[in-house]
């Protein structure tokens, strides 16, 4: 199976957004038309809280994994980068590491940024890379299914951010 980032992952991952946005910006036109202190005043929480948080969250993942490509098969990951190719085998994966928002997933996601996630996918050899929810919003599973035998943990964090 072969993933990347492409216009509809993105739009995907920031579908929180803009239904949060539309939403927001009806309640905002009904209630304070006439008035733009209580408009600038309702657009402060909005941006802080909504559209602040999930614009850094994929501008990151979108500078983590740009332009690459990953090959995903029962034996290896291929991860395709212009001109360079790395294939690391399943004997190879020390350790796949799903960091996660606590309410992704659920029935009220709460934060418009909770879908992002991503995989660090650790080798024996010490090195790792990272494979973000803007190639693919079930890369978990699909690594779940692949690498059955891989030892796989979940961290839940507030704001899954790669450093």
């Amino acid at each position: 199976m072969e993933i990347k980032i492409n216009f509809l992952s993105q739009l995907k991952a920031l579908t929180d957004l803009i239904v949060m946005s539309i939403i927001y910006s009806f309640v905002i036109l009904c209630t304070s038309i006439d008035d733009l202190k209580l408009m600038f005043f309702l657009l402060i929480p909005y941006f802080l809280m909504f559209f602040l948080p999930t614009v850094f969250l994929h501008c990151n993942y979108l500078m983590e994994n740009n332009g690459i490509v990953f090959e995903i098969t029962k034996k290896a990951i291929i991860k395709k980068v212009k001109n360079n190719i790395l294939e690391c085998t399943i004997d190879d994966i020390c350790e796949i590491i799903i960091y996660t928002g606590g309410t992704r997933g659920t029935v009220a996601p709460g934060l418009a940024h909770s879908n992002y996630y991503y995989v660090k996918i650790n080798f024996l050899d010490g090195s790792s890379f990272v494979i973000t929810s803007l190639c693919s919003s079930k890369i978990d599973k699909i690594l779940k299914d692949n690498f059955p035998n891989v030892k796989t943990t979940t961290e839940k964090v507030f704001y899954p951010m790669i450093s």
